[in-house]
């Protein structure tokens, strides 16, 4: 099957001697019954030391979930930072969630995706340190294992609201990828949101088209007054935003790690991170609330991870363990997220 994917992704591999196994500790790593039931079907030995660390999961997320321990780490994580079950019977018998993070696989109507989370530090330093923007490419995808898709939208009679999922997405990523100051980037695309709740709430999709179109190619209006000063759009929100951080587990596993690739300009950083995230999260359908809503969740994010690359002073290291930090939380925390869309 062929699935949209940013030109970096083809180039990550899971390598946990790179980043200390950074995902195998402190995190809640999910198991599907598929995977699962082929544990059962090894042989006795061996299937009962796979079973016995298993503990019931979470509704909605899977059946099963690994059990780290009072160490919290996995049980079958290596001296040398590699999978233990992946080495002994292949990458088959991953759970979904060892088989998939960082990458984030999802159906949209019948349309293919794949991303990668930046709360990976290798996936972070892909989209990060290189001279050019992001594209996004088309690629042939095996179609095995379908259950770890995330379906949005696939149910009959939601053709619309996948159609207008992919048009508000790619339109976002057009105007973010526009040559132009970054600051009026965003300035266009929360104007564009702001057309484009009316045109939705009018049921209009042809004036959806046609705004999409518009701003695509650098036209439309521009949000007033924008600056790069958190504290001047969202008073106080860094340290509302402090609180559900303060209560995150998994960002104790994170630690800077060694990097030697030479930095791009801060802007360009910025926009490969920003690019990369409103594609991982599929802005602008991420929040509940209105387009315009997520479009201003989307510009405390720019300011917050602009802020995270500048308290890095120039530390490659520092600024990949900023960026995954705030990526973990949008992506992994809901309580974090939940805050973020309440004070926006």
């Amino acid at each position: 099957m062929l699935c949209l994917e940013p030109d970096y992704l083809e180039k990550f591999i899971c390598d946990g001697q790179r980043c200390g196994a950074q995902c195998c500790r402190l995190w809640t790593v999910f198991v599907d019954g598929e995977t699962y039931e082929k544990y059962k079907g090894l042989p006795a030995a061996q299937g009962s030391e796979m079973l016995k660390r298993l503990v019931h999961g979470e509704e909605g997320q899977a059946p099963w979930a690994w059990d780290f321990g009072e160490q919290k780490v996995c049980h079958f994580l290596r001296k040398d930072f590699l999978c233990g079950i992946q080495r002994q019977h292949g990458e088959e018998y991953l759970g979904s969630t060892c088989a998939i993070y960082p990458r984030k696989p999802v159906d949209i109507g019948g349309s293919f995706q794949m991303s990668l989370s930046l709360s990976c530090p290798l996936a972070a330093k892909l989209a990060l340190f290189r001279d050019t923007l992001v594209e996004f490419k088309w690629r042939e995808r095996d179609a095995s294992r379908p259950s770890f898709w995330q379906e949005i939208a696939c149910q009959k009679g939601e053709e619309g609201v996948a159609a207008s999922c992919l048009l508000l997405q790619d339109t976002g990523l057009n105007i973010l990828q526009l040559k132009m100051p970054l600051l009026e980037k965003l300035s266009a695309l929360l104007a564009y949101l702001r057309e484009a709740d009316q045109a939705v709430e009018a049921g209009d999709f042809e004036k959806l088209l046609a705004l999409s179109d518009d701003y695509s190619h650098g036209g439309g209006e521009r949000e007033e007054g924008l600056s790069w000063e958190l504290d001047e759009h969202f008073p106080g929100l860094r340290e509302t935003l402090a609180v559900p951080e303060s209560r995150n587990q998994h960002l104790k596993a994170l630690h800077p790690i060694k990097t030697e690739e030479a930095l791009p300009p801060l802007e360009l950083m910025l926009e490969n991170i920003l690019v990369s995230e409103y594609f991982v999260e599929l802005f602008p359908c991420t929040l509940d609330g209105t387009l315009r809503h997520n479009g201003r969740a989307f510009l405390a994010l720019a300011l917050l991870y602009r802020e995270a690359i500048e308290r890095s002073q120039g530390n490659a290291s520092e600024i990949v363990y900023n960026i995954n930090r705030i990526s973990t939380l949008m992506g992994h925390d809901r309580e974090w997220q939940e805050t973020l869309s309440q004070n926006v």
